[in-house]
């Protein structure tokens, strides 16, 4: 339901604007992009790993499942301050009230914010307030019709950084096996239009094609196509950004506990600092250990364990491989509630 990834969608617009600080953040994250300083934003997006909530039944995956299990063994978790916090909960007229908050990158580093959101049938609206002093509201519906999915979803930001500003935007998708299509496309002062179209071939297979396109300026700024394949045990995934830069990973389970990964950077922008390798141990049902070394050295663990279906806990270390006495140190914790 539409409910599902609000809290992620706020957490990337706060991750978008401490990237550049973040000794953490993968450079194999960073993709191809103008050097136009409009376009500035846009790259900046793509260098955000967009971790999308598991697939329902039924539901076609996105552009962004395309190499999931091994973002989820090597981004997921790395990239955290030093405290996080944020909380669900669900009325029984299914009204949801949600929050957030981070300490990033020290404890006094204080980001957050909060959400109310209602659904009723086909119709849903939200509005959230987020401490750098944004409002956020989305008033959305979908149905069924021509053999799949629609929705629609009206999605507006009242900004006070430098003064008052206004954006607007619709978020409109469509999905049918054995495709799915998602378009941003922009009202008023947004400057990018930006979608994605998926197909699957056959089984186990994606293919896809990911675009964005400054209406101001009148030219592509980003141009991506991507294939998949995961039959659950093996991953595998390529990305083609802006027909410079070639990305691939893998992902491959070894036994009922234990999986490897590897994230880089194929062709075009290479740089030997720019890949990634990890892998991940359950340790018991709902418990995770992962580790993953950068080629800058840079060294991560997680201890990842779910409580119970309600309560999840993530802690994490991070140092300098080259220099782990005197190098960069981080550690924090997170605690997920959904009630």
């Amino acid at each position: 339901m539409p409910m599902r990834d609000r809290i992620r969608s706020l957490f990337r617009r706060n991750k978008r604007k401490r990237l550049q600080s973040d000794s953490d953040a993968d450079p194999v994250d960073e993709g191809g992009g103008g050097t136009q300083e409009k376009e500035a934003a846009a790259k900046e997006e793509n260098r955000v790993e967009i971790l999308p909530p598991p697939l329902m039944e039924g539901e076609m995956p996105s552009y962004f499942h395309v190499g999931l299990l091994a973002k989820m063994c090597l981004v997921h978790g790395y990239s955290i301050g030093a405290w996080k916090l944020q909380s669900n909960s669900k009325t029984d007229s299914d009204f949801y009230l949600s929050s957030f908050g981070e300490g990033y990158p020290t404890w006094n580093s204080v980001y957050g914010g909060l959400e109310a959101y209602k659904e009723e049938g086909n119709f849903h609206a939200s509005l959230a307030w987020l401490s750098d002093g944004d409002m956020l509201s989305d008033l959305g519906a979908r149905g069924e019709g021509l053999g799949g999915i629609w929705s629609s979803v009206l999605k507006s930001v009242v900004s006070t950084d430098e003064g008052v500003a206004y954006q607007c935007k619709v978020k409109c998708g469509f999905e049918r096996k054995p495709g799915r299509v998602e378009l941003y496309v922009p009202i008023y002062k947004e400057p990018l239009f930006m979608g994605y179209i998926l197909v699957q071939p056959a089984n186990n297979f994606l293919l896809g094609y990911r675009t964005a396109f400054n209406v101001q300026d009148r030219n592509f700024i980003m141009n991506a196509i991507c294939a998949g394949y995961n039959n659950s045990s093996t991953e595998v995934g390529l990305k083609l950004e802006n027909f410079q830069t070639l990305r691939g990973s893998i992902f491959q389970r070894i036994g009922e506990k234990w999986a490897v990964a590897l994230k880089a950077n194929l062709y075009g922008n290479v740089n030997a600092k720019r890949f990634a390798i990890g892998g991940q141990y359950e340790w018991e049902p709902g418990t995770l250990l992962k580790a993953k070394v950068r080629g800058d050295t840079r060294l991560g663990f997680i201890f990842q364990r779910k409580i119970r279906e309600d309560i999840e806990v993530l802690l994490h270390v991070g140092f300098d491989g080259k220099d782990p006495i005197n190098g960069v140190h981080k550690c924090g914790a997170s605690w997920y509630f959904n009630v």
